[in-house]
């Protein structure tokens, strides 16, 4: 296998990892509107949240380096 593969895979791994890292942003955001507002599973949901888009913006910059190397 070429790099050039190696890289278009990588790059479509990121995507559908970024898919579900989207789903999982959805459902927590929907679990904050059920959830009362001060309680311990409302700091964990907002601290996964917190994680979720961190890992969001990580997966971004991996794509674009990525593409940069094609």
């Amino acid at each position: 296998m070429t790099e050039r593969a190696k890289i278009r895979r990588a790059i479509a791994a990121l995507r559908a990892q970024r898919a579900i890292l989207r789903e999982q942003l959805e459902e927590i955001n929907e679990n904050l509107r059920r959830v009362p507002n001060p309680s311990r599973a409302r700091r964990e949901l907002l601290a996964a949240r917190v994680a979720i888009r961190e890992a969001l913006r990580l997966n971004a910059i991996a794509i674009r380096l990525l593409r940069s190397v094609l």
